[in-house]
C-alpha cells in the first residue's frame, strides 16, 4: 500500500510546524522579565510586582479582600467569604500560579511579563 501526499498536504504540514515552533519561542520568552501579580475584581484589573512587600484591600461582591505580597509571594489574608477557602490556599510564587475567592469575585495569578511588554496600569 503506497501513501501519497498532495501539495496541499506539505503546505498543512508547514503550518503546524511554523506555528508549534512559534508557540515555544513565545513562551520562552515570557519567562524573562519581573513577575507581576495580576489581580480581577467586579471593579477592575489591577496589577502589582511581586518585587515590593504591600498589602492591598481590593473590594469585592461580598465585601474587602486583604491581599498581601511578601518575599516575592501572594496570598489572601482576609476574605468575607463564608469558606475561608481562600485564605488557606499556599501562597502564590511562580508563572501561572492563581488563587481566586469566588464569593467575593476576585481572582489573582501571576504572570511573568517581558520587560517589553507594555502595560495599560501599573500600581506602585
Amino acid at each position: 500500500m503506497r501513501c501519497f501526499f498532495r501539495p496541499l498536504d506539505y503546505v498543512v504540514f508547514a503550518l503546524f510546524l511554523a506555528v508549534a515552533v512559534s508557540s515555544v519561542v513565545a513562551l520562552r520568552k515570557n519567562r524573562s522579565g519581573s513577575p507581576l501579580l495580576v489581580v480581577n475584581t467586579p471593579h477592575g484589573e489591577y496589577v502589582y510586582p511581586l518585587d515590593k512587600n504591600r498589602e492591598v484591600s481590593l473590594e469585592g461582591l461580598l465585601g474587602d479582600s486583604v491581599l498581601v505580597i511578601q518575599d516575592g509571594k501572594a496570598f489572601f489574608k482576609e476574605s468575607p467569604c463564608p469558606n475561608q477557602i481562600c485564605v488557606q490556599t499556599s501562597a502564590l510564587s511562580h508563572n501561572g500560579d492563581w488563587s481566586a475567592c469566588l464569593p467575593n469575585q476576585i481572582i489573582m495569578h501571576i504572570e511573568n511579563k517581558s520587560e517589553e511588554t507594555e502595560l495599560d496600569a501599573l500600581s506602585s
